[in-house]
């Protein structure tokens, strides 16, 4: 084997172990409720989300907003733990929802994305 041959192979076997750390270096939600998708019968009273690591509160929200853009969620967001928070609904009648949230993780990475979910109204 080559002395090239044997720094490539390190090079592809060192990032392959470090690809799953740095994909860590982002908080992505990880556990939502409702699930993204999620076809309820009721209204939830809140939105909470785990996301892969911890999170700087003050820097971060969730917005839950009707079909129409109005605003659902009241309130401030709260910390569950270091990596959940939950923000409360308005009452929800039925139809489709947005979940836009930004979050800034420990680490001082933005992260931000839209989850879904719909109130079908016992149907």
């Amino acid at each position: 084997m080559s002395f090239k041959s044997l720094i490539a192979g390190s090079a592809i076997v060192l990032a392959s172990a470090l690809a799953p750390a740095l994909l860590r270096a982002h908080a992505y939600p990880m556990v939502v409720v409702p699930a993204d998708g999620a076809v309820l019968r009721d209204g939830p009273r809140e939105i909470r989300i785990q996301f892969t690591e911890g999170i700087e509160l003050e820097f971060s929200r969730i917005d839950v907003k009707n079909a129409a853009g109005e605003k659902m969620s009241v309130g401030n967001l709260r910390r569950i733990a270091d990596d959940t928070v939950a923000v409360a609904v308005k009452a929800l009648g039925p139809g489709a929802y947005r979940i836009e949230w930004q979050v800034l993780s420990v680490d001082t990475h933005v992260t931000d994305g839209v989850l879904r979910f719909t109130v079908s109204g016992g149907k």
